[in-house]
């Protein structure tokens, strides 16, 4: 059995297939629409910490960070219900709206006094998995009752904007009454709502599942394995990461934000500050420690974009993909950082990550600003890490490409 041509292609259709699959894409394009609002919220928290910040400016900056993390469930479903609805081919504004409404329906209204009140945990990481269900079921009968045309017909003279109006109203009227029959449903349940049945059966679960860190490893594995067929491992992986470990980051930035201590070591925003300068530390070695002409090249190039963790120009220039010289560190590199950082917080070297920082921030500043100088040091340290492991492997290859270059011949991938 041939393994490029029987196995790899049957291997990148099964991936492929499940990364296109709709629900997949809707939840991985969903919650890297709402990255940017924890980005400010995890800004905001910066600047509250600093020591020199007036008091009235901290004010302002925590309200940022609370409005950001407690609220973070009604942003996921905006997002998702929109990403659903251009996959369902629905209008946008009509099926967010209809997925806010379900959203609201199923989330316990408690009383206080006069005051009716939703809790704000509902809100926050606590109702996400609730959010994430809502927003893909809501829209998805939306879109079922729309295609099938159950819904009010208004004649051809009637302006179209009206007529979508319209049309909106059986539809709208199926879904509300639904989520209210469900709600009951629910109520009557010793959980009494559909957050604590979720939360209680699925989340709590994945959060225990999420708190292992062999589930980490395995899916830095897998995500850097993938990208050695050709296969964009991140894209791939991103949704089972933020099912297994968003809600903990979003419930650490809650925390930090209310005063409180965070409490979930391996969380959404840890994975991505600490998988380790990777490009950087492999980019500086082909410009630095290569002989190659070719790869002193590549480095060249790569080496600007790996500040910013473009790997890129690297995974095909070199090329890494279906490299077997490259294999173990390609698929190690990420699961030792991410290792080092999880001793180092362990041990209390390293404080419980509870801020999101861009991944594309340079490394070492980007450590440094999640996790102040223990950040940046534990950045340093991965790096030198990643040297020493890459440095083996990568004298084979720019040994066989020195060899090549001297007799002017082409190098095959993997050779």
């Amino acid at each position: 059995m041939n393994f490029k041509e029987d196995v790899l292609p049957k291997l990148t259709q099964g991936v492929v297939k499940f990364s296109e699959n709709k629900y997949v894409r809707v939840i991985c394009y969903g919650m890297m629409a709402i990255m940017p609002i924890s980005l400010v919220g995890s800004l905001a928290m910066i600047i509250a910490g600093l020591p020199f910040i007036p008091a009235p400016m901290r004010e302002v900056c925590t309200l940022g960070a609370q409005i950001a993390s407690n609220l973070i469930t009604v942003y996921a479903v905006i997002a998702l219900a929109a990403v659903m609805a251009k996959e369902c081919k629905q209008d946008t504004i009509t099926s967010v709206i209809m997925a806010i409404a379900c959203f609201f329906i199923l989330t316990p209204i408690r009383s206080f006094e006069k005051i009716q009140a939703i809790e704000v945990s509902y809100l926050g990481s606590k109702g996400m998995f609730v959010g994430i269900i809502v927003a893909l079921l809501s829209i998805r009968l939306y879109a079922f009752l729309m295609d099938k045309r159950i819904f009010i017909r208004m004649p051809e003279a009637v302006p179209r904007g009206i007529a979508k109006s319209f049309e909106a109203i059986v539809p709208a009227f199926i879904l509300l009454i639904s989520a209210l029959i469900l709600n009951t449903l629910f109520q009557l349940t010793p959980f009494g709502n559909m957050h604590d049945v979720v939360y209680t059966f699925l989340q709590r679960p994945l959060q225990n599942l999420g708190s292992s860190i062999w589930s980490a490893a395995l899916l830095m594995l897998l995500s850097e394995l993938l990208w050695f067929f050709g296969i964009h491992g991140s894209l791939v992986t991103s949704s089972i990461l933020n099912a297994l470990f968003a809600t903990q980051a979003y419930a650490n930035l809650e925390a930090v934000a209310a005063g409180a201590k965070p409490e979930f070591v391996l969380n959404m925003f840890f994975m991505e500050s600490f998988k380790g300068p990777r490009a950087l530390a492999l980019a500086t070695l082909l410009v630095i420690y290569c002989r190659s002409q070719r790869l002193k090249a590549v480095g060249r190039v790569a080496l600007f974009p790996s500040i910013f963790g473009i790997t890129e120009p690297m995974k095909f220039g070199i090329p890494m993909v279906l490299n077997p010289w490259l294999l173990v560190p390609m698929t190690f590199s990420a699961v030792i950082s991410i290792l080092i950082a999880w001793v180092a917080t362990l041990i209390g070297f390293l404080p419980i990550i509870s801020l999101n920082v861009s991944r594309q921030i340079p490394p070492v500043i980007q450590g440094f600003m999640v996790a102040g100088w223990r950040g940046a040091a534990i950045q340093i340290l991965q790096y030198v890490v990643i040297v020493l492991l890459y440095i083996p492997f990568l004298r084979q290859v720019d040994r066989i490409d020195i060899a090549a270059e001297s007799v002017n011949k082409p190098v095959e991938a993997g050779a």
